[in-house]
């Protein structure tokens, strides 16, 4: 059923009370937080990982950056989808950050922490 435009208007309206919000936000303030606090810990070891990986292979510095980014849509990736979606996904984002000038080998044993094994051509 195809709703008319001032229907959704209103009710998006509605939902934007602010003192609807902040009732919603207090109410799940304590589960919001515990999720998200388990969720920075396991990307935070995550990064790590890749760091220590990285420096001990000699990866420059200004590179870094670049690579923990990758860490963290593999993480997401991980969370997020099952493995064989998991594993085509992965291999896009491994072709887009290796047609960005990183190492694929580098690329390859990041995405291994997350349990997700990528082909390198």
């Amino acid at each position: 059923m195809v709703r008319h435009p001032a229907f959704r208007l209103r009710k998006y309206d509605a939902k934007m009370v602010g003192d609807v919000i902040k009732a919603r936000i207090d109410a799940q303030r304590d589960t919001m937080v515990e999720q998200e606090e388990a969720v920075f810990g396991e990307l935070s070891l995550m990064e790590a990982k890749a760091k220590a990986i990285l420096e001990r292979d000699g990866i420059a510095t200004i590179f870094i950056p670049q690579y923990l980014n990758f860490v963290r849509e593999c993480y997401r990736l991980f969370k997020r989808f099952s493995q064989v979606s998991r594993t085509n996904e992965a291999q896009i984002l491994f072709n887009k950050w290796v047609s960005r000038g990183l190492n694929g080998v580098e690329l390859e044993r990041i995405a291994e922490l997350c349990g997700i094994h990528i082909t390198v051509y």
